[in-house]
Formats: C-alpha cells, structure tokens, sequence
C-alpha cells in the first residue's frame, strides 16, 4: 500500500514514522516540493494516482477545503482531529463511506477497559480534567503563530483539545445539553484557553470537563464517581488504572496507540468494511457536533440542546 500525507507537522512525522514501521510507502503531498528528499510530491506528480489512502494532518482550518481536494480520487481518507472546524459539513462528505477520524484515545487500552466494565446504572458523575502549557508544547516555535493559539487555523481549547470530548462520548454515549464557561486569557491570543464544559447525557448522566492549555499545572485524568466512591480513574501519564479498590496494569506506550489506530483503519480498508472501525467517520459526527455545540454554548452564553 501507497499512503500520501497532507500536512508535515509533528503528528504528519509521527504517522510517517509508523507507517514505516508497517512497511507501508508514503509520500508528503505538498505545494512546493524539496528536489533533496525523494518522498516529497506534488498534486501534479503522476505518483498520485498510486496511492492507496490519504492522512490530512495538515492545520483543523485546512481539513474541509483538503477534503474536497482529494475526495475526487476515491480513496480512503484518514483526517486527524478535529474533523473540521467549520459548522457546515457538505453532504457528500458526511455520505462518503471511506473517511476515518483521527482518534487514536478510542484505542487507550485502559479507556477501553473502563468503557467494557463501567457500571452505567449507578454512575453518579463524571469528571475529566487536562491542563497543559501551550508555550511548552513545540519549543521551537513561537507558540502564538501554532495552529492552536489562532482562530483562522482551528484553534482554541475546545477543537484543539478535543479528545476529551470524543472519549466522553465514547464511554458514557451521546449528550444532550452542553453549556461551556469561558475563563480569562493568559497567553493573550485571540482563542479560548481555558473552559470548563458541563453535559447532560442522553443516558442521563452528567460529565464535566476542564480544558485548559494556559496552565503551568501538567494535569490529564478523568474519573467516574459511583455512590459517592471513585469507581475509575484514570491518569495519562501512568500505565494503570484504579479500578473500585485495585490497580490494574497495562503494558503499553502512546506509539503503540497510534499503531494500533493506524493497523485498525488499514484492515479494515483492506476489508472494504470501512464503518466498522470505532473511528468512522459515521461514529464520529456526533462529537463533531458537540464540539460546534460548545463553541457556540461559550459565544452565546447559554445552554445548548443537542438531542
């Protein structure tokens, strides 16, 4: 198989890295090519109608004008998340069957322990936390002209930190109502930094959930309270879980859930049964939803429904 990759960003190294250790050739698609390195093409290069698949992992602003560039040859399109940023997602895109959204903590080997054995009946809350440092996240560039610290290119806490969101969906089902409290700037961009986001699911469970990358605090973990006792909980930068009054342990690290994504959607291209992988794009529109849910709910400062 023959992958082109739209995007030479971090993850675009990162998805290159493990393609190559599927043994899967890839090339970068980009506007201008540098003649030095052999795996750099253009649009107009004749190699484009050899490729198998395509992974956008180019800036969330980019991702809806990208699709539409490559719909047109048919293939399997892999986009990293969020899906896009704009409110309005065409038909014959939501209606194309070979589309995957890029999130990989549906293959979090503990999230999917926890999503298997969670007691749904006496759940009482829900509650996810992630503070990180913008300015720490890529130290070689002026954080204030990334992606994620600017409007026009998709950012914000809210899509850009929307995993969060997505595991919510994935472990306790769709929401509802969705309501989301801005806080003050600290980094003095012109994105939101700091929310907290409050949901009513359709289940009838509640979940919160703070997204904060303006915070010197590195925070990332979500617990679930049953009867006033702390059921799960779970820490990114662990291995484990608590689970009622025991630890369990997982033998794993944060590549080997990339691979496990990436493997994921490739069987089931080879298969031609593309709606059976948890990261359908199908599986995904609600998140996808709730995210402009949220967007909205901090712009007008009201309660969203949703369902």
């Amino acid at each position: 198989m023959i992958c082109g990759i739209i995007g030479k960003g971090s993850i675009g190294i990162r998805h290159s890295i493990i393609l190559k250790n599927l043994n899967i050739k890839f090339y970068f698609l980009r506007r201008k090519v540098n003649n030095k390195v052999k795996n750099e093409i253009t649009f107009k290069n004749q190699l484009i109608n050899k490729i198998d698949f395509f992974i956008i992992s180019n800036p969330s602003s980019l991702h809806l004008k990208t699709i539409k560039k490559v719909i047109i040859y048919d293939k399997p399109i892999l986009v990293e998340k969020p899906f896009v940023t704009q409110k309005k997602i065409p038909k014959f895109i939501k209606n194309y069957k070979k589309i995957f959204v890029l999130y990989q903590m549906r293959f979090d080997p503990r999230i999917n322990f926890i999503k298997k054995n969670l007691d749904n009946k006496n759940l009482i809350k829900a509650n996810f936390i992630w503070k990180t440092f913008l300015p720490s996240w890529h130290k070689y560039e002026d954080y204030r002209k990334s992606y994620a610290a600017r409007k026009k290119l998709g950012g914000g806490a809210i899509f850009t930190m929307s995993h969060e969101i997505d595991i919510a969906t994935y472990i306790l089902g769709g929401i509802k109502e969705v309501f989301v409290k801005k806080y003050k700037n600290k980094l003095k961009t012109d994105v939101e930094e700091n929310v907290r986001i409050f949901f009513k699911h359709v289940s009838g469970h509640n979940s919160t959930i703070i997204l904060d990358f303006a915070s010197k605090k590195k925070i990332r973990k979500f617990d679930f309270k049953i009867k006033n006792k702390i059921y799960f909980k779970w820490n990114f930068f662990e291995k484990k879980i608590k689970f009622k009054n025991k630890t369990k342990t997982f033998n794993f690290n944060n590549d080997d859930i990339y691979k496990k994504q990436l493997k994921n959607v490739i069987l089931h291209i080879k298969q031609k049964k593309y709606k059976n992988s948890r990261i359908h794009l199908s599986k995904i529109l609600h998140t996808q939803k709730i995210l402009n849910s949220c967007a909205a709910s901090m712009k007008k400062r009201k309660i969203i429904k949703i369902i």
